[in-house]
């Protein structure tokens, strides 16, 4: 019986992380950080050995160590070791929000500097079209400015 309640609980825990993972990849991640970064939010120990995520999730050691290299290079995890052993113990930091709202913030600027141009390059036969591409930019701007004071906030708050 007890057995029964652990596959339940274990196959509920795994269905939480897949959709997790889901919204993640929403995100810009990969199926695999996105998985990988739910596992760590589903899971109770905040550190997870390399070993354990690729038995986890039955994945090939390459595809895990590609996307923790990812989640590190974007300051999404990092790792600690313990003098007393010799593995790397990989977790979540608090940066997650600001590295996704920079991507964001990036994107905004990107599309207005393409609405800057293709309002540039418009003839002045139809100044609707250039109007709306116009207002298009000043909502960018305004997004990207409330993105840009709210990730100050932030940084300050971390000091």
């Amino acid at each position: 019986f007890y057995a029964a309640i652990m596959v339940a609980g274990e196959k509920k825990i795994r269905e939480k992380i897949e959709d997790s993972g889901k919204v993640y990849e929403r995100f810009g991640l990969t199926p695999m950080q996105g998985r990988i970064v739910a596992y760590f939010t589903h899971s109770d120990s905040p550190e997870k050995t390399f070993e354990e995520i690729v038995d986890f999730f039955g994945a090939s050691k390459s595809s895990v160590s590609n996307s923790l290299n990812h989640l590190l290079d974007s300051g999404i995890a990092d790792y600690r070791t313990y003098a007393s052993d010799r593995k790397r113990y990989f977790y979540l930091t608090d940066r997650f929000f600001t590295v996704f709202f920079r991507k964001v913030l990036g994107n905004v600027n990107e599309l207005k500097a393409h609405a800057y141009r293709a309002v540039s390059l418009r003839s002045p036969e139809h100044p609707e079209a250039s109007e709306t591409i116009l207002k298009w930019i000043g909502d960018a701007n305004l997004i990207g400015g409330r993105i840009e004071k709210a990730l100050s906030e932030i940084q300050e708050e971390k000091g």
